[in-house]
């Protein structure tokens, strides 16, 4: 038996859907989470499925998630479809419900967030509602195990006890919104969004405010990226540093007193340790940097974002929905990419893709640590800031353009919907941040350690498999090779070519690269680049990791999303403008540290 989940973005379909299957997905108070169809299967039940689908407003078919749920519900038949429906917004949720009676398909309701209708002395009539829709009725107030599972049994007798035939004669969008309104007079009493009683309406006065509303946003992520890279994430790193050279040094001293092959001892310490210790040991402030995330997401403010950002971004073509897409490029690309599909327009979704490379993932922390504090340390966090917002106004500058050169096609209107805050919950948070690290470790023990394999082995060995010096190595070899192609940006050793270049799996490689060439960990790495960079230097390298090809996890994606023309143009194009601005950058921090 298939059990198919449906209703409005934001009503909870997620969060029963774990509470069935205790799978834990990701849940976020804003429109768009979930893209993806999700299955699990119902415990103690034999053959169960329940599938959560993507969050939709009807059956029109005018957005991805539209399509997708409509396409799913009329290829796959699901035996039951359980409606989730906000009770706080009653009226909007019922056009759907409406539209899932005339498919026929035996359908329960789960009534949701009641306990938000009852805090604003709201009342809904259920045994009213329920024989006016001919629909049975679940009422959910906190989503606990005790409802859902009420849910399921339910769920698993509907098919049998109640006949649903396919109603062909189908209502326009006119007589459904007369009906619904008649329905909502009749069964319930809804203080929530009577603005002398809503709380989201006073805080959003302030939050949204047409004058106020952008730096209060910038304030706050000015707040996030200051306790992320100075005060919580910057002393839980300098912890796991000092835990991981108590590991090497211990590793180290059991493989000499065992007398161990010294390439083997050479794979364990210099290839295992310095290549993925050096990344690992930035997970706290990644792990820091979800957590905030997490919090403006769970409370719903990341759509207020979505909201403020509106009207400036329509400037460049966009409209406030790529804002959620924007803002998740900052944890990862690939999600990011993949949240367009919520977009409507094709040409708006392929300018926000465009644009998402230019926000600085959070593979690229790592890197942006090391360097930064070759020359700036006093200043770090100021100019990892400056980092960010470079990244972000020449990604804006750049959509700008192809916005003004790409053909227009008829704008689609810009519908978001503001959920009521809620006070985030520590177990959401903690999902979030769970699911974000996981990712993140898999990474570093996947494509970091099999770089840091090959890594190794080309700096430890010559063209004919001898033990050799790094100098005459084949990894020196081919960076001394492709090294005059990076001499105008003020690249001149082949280490950096090289990092820059396995960066290209993953940018966390870059600082595992770099920690393996040079034999030391990411505390004692600026050390040595310092020897190898100028200042100049320095910051052009950090301007073209700002901006050169993302790693293949995104081209990846932006192939399946897309083409993979697309993803071609957009890894040779996100190249060359790298390579054009360092080059530029180079060049004019030469001339003012010689002027001065």
């Amino acid at each position: 038996m298939i059990f198919a989940l449906v209703g409005n973005q934001n009503c909870g379909k997620t969060t029963i859907f774990n509470q069935i299957t205790n799978m834990n997905q990701h849940i976020g108070n804003f429109p768009g989470v979930t893209v993806d169809i999700k299955i699990g299967e119902v415990p103690n039940l034999i053959d169960c499925e329940v599938v959560d689908l993507p969050g939709l407003y009807s059956l029109n078919t005018y957005t991805k998630e539209e399509v997708v749920t409509k396409k799913y519900i009329e290829q796959n038949k699901p035996d039951v479809l359980i409606n989730v429906i906000d009770a706080t917004n009653l009226e909007r949720n019922l056009y759907l419900t409406l539209q899932l009676k005339q498919l026929g398909i035996p359908t329960v309701i789960a009534l949701n967030m009641l306990d938000e209708v009852e805090k604003n002395n709201g009342y809904i009539n259920i045994e009213k509602l329920e024989k006016k829709l001919d629909i049975p009725i679940v009422p959910i107030t906190t989503v606990t195990k005790k409802e859902v599972n009420n849910l399921i049994q339910i769920s698993c007798k509907i098919k049998e006890k109640y006949n649903h035939t396919k109603n062909t004669n189908k209502s326009d969008v006119t007589e459904k919104y007369k009906l619904i309104e008649e329905i909502c007079k009749d069964v319930c009493k809804n203080n929530i969004n009577e603005k002398s009683n809503n709380k989201t309406y006073k805080i959003d006065k302030l939050l949204t405010n047409k004058y106020l509303g952008i730096p209060i946003f910038i304030i706050i992520m000015y707040i996030i990226f200051y306790l992320t890279f100075n005060v919580i994430g910057d002393y839980l790193s300098n912890l796991i540093n000092v835990g991981i050279e108590v590991v090497s040094n211990f590793t180290d001293n059991l493989l000499i007193e065992h007398n161990v092959n010294e390439i083997i001892h050479s794979m364990i310490i210099d290839g295992i340790f310095i290549g993925i210790g050096s990344v690992v040991s930035f997970l706290p402030i990644i792990i820091t940097l979800y957590f905030f995330l997490s919090l403006l997401e769970d409370s719903g403010y990341m759509t207020r974002i979505a909201f403020i950002m509106d009207k400036p971004l329509s400037k460049i073509g966009l409209s406030g929905k790529s804002a959620v897409s924007i803002l998740l490029g900052f944890g990862c690309s690939v999600p990011a990419i993949l949240s367009t599909r919520t977009i409507q327009s094709e040409r708006e979704r392929k300018l926000t893709m465009k644009l998402i490379p230019f926000m600085s993932c959070s593979a690229k922390i790592p890197i942006y640590a090391v360097f930064v504090s070759i020359c700036f340390k006093k200043y770090a966090s100021l100019v990892m800031i400056l980092l960010y917002i470079i990244g972000a106004v020449i990604g804006i500058l750049i959509t700008a353009y192809l916005n003004r050169v790409t053909k227009k096609s008829k704008e689609d209107t810009f519908i978001l919907e503001l959920p009521n805050y809620r006070f985030p919950t520590f177990k959401n948070t903690c999902l979030l941040m769970w699911n974000k690290s996981k990712e993140f470790i898999e990474k570093a023990f996947s494509i970091i350690f099999f770089s840091s394999m090959i890594i190794w082995f080309l700096k430890s060995f010559d063209e004919n498999l001898y033990l050799t010096s790094i100098e005459k190595s084949l990894l020196a070899k081919i960076g001394k090779k492709i090294t005059p192609i990076f001499i105008p940006l003020g690249f001149t050793d082949w280490r950096i070519i090289t990092s820059i270049i396995t960066g290209i799996s993953a940018k966390e490689a870059v600082i595992s690269t770099l920690s393996i060439l040079t034999n030391t960990n990411a505390q004692l790495l600026p050390i040595y680049l310092s020897k190898m960079l100028s200042i100049s230097s320095c910051i052009s390298f950090l301007i073209f990791i700002l901006l050169y090809t993302p790693c293949i996890a995104t081209i990846s994606t932006i192939k399946k999303e897309f083409s993979l023309r697309t993803s071609i143009k957009v890894a040779i194009n996100q190249f060359l403008i790298a390579y054009t601005i360092s080059f530029i950058v180079y060049n004019l921090s030469n001339l003012l540290f010689n002027f001065f």
